[in-house]
């Protein structure tokens, strides 16, 4: 194969890699969670609903019970195909802050492959050498897991 040819074929091998790679974090801005009403409920650390953080999460969106603050989430970015194109699994994710590529923390119904599960993690803050989480996503990433209340 020559040098150009050889080239060309690297560049095009880049290019689809490029493509797979954007293909597998796809992410659709939504305005209501239909399509997730296996995971409409009240969710609380342990499922226990005497304490905070709390989550509402229902058609229109969530609601964040917070520090005695309540804040309510109704355009979110669902991360489809997070899990790669081949991912089979039951795990759903969902971004409820942030907008233009930068979304403070990750919501993982049914995390680690286990139904019922709630995982809130840091994803564009609170990782080393970044920003810190805010006051409101620190709360949610402490108070996780979650499960539904009992």
């Amino acid at each position: 194969m020559t040098h150009r040819r050889l080239a060309t074929a690297l560049a095009a091998l880049g290019f689809v890699a490029a493509l797979a790679a954007a293909g597998a974090a796809l992410a659709v801005t939504v305005d209501n969670l239909e399509g997730l009403e296996a995971h409409f409920g009240r969710y609380a650390p342990g499922g226990d609903c005497s304490r905070q953080p709390r989550i509402a999460v229902e058609r229109a969106g969530m609601t964040f019970e917070v520090g005695g603050k309540t804040e309510k989430a109704t355009r979110m970015e669902w991360a489809v195909s997070y899990g790669g194109n081949f991912y089979e699994g039951i795990t759903q994710w969902v971004f409820p802050f942030g907008s233009e590529g930068n979304f403070p923390i990750l919501m993982a119904f049914n995390d680690g492959e286990k139904k019922g599960v709630l995982g809130i993690a840091p994803h564009d803050e609170g990782w080393q050498g970044g920003p810190p989480l805010s006051p409101r996503n620190k709360a949610l990433v402490d108070g996780s897991p979650y499960a539904k209340c009992k």
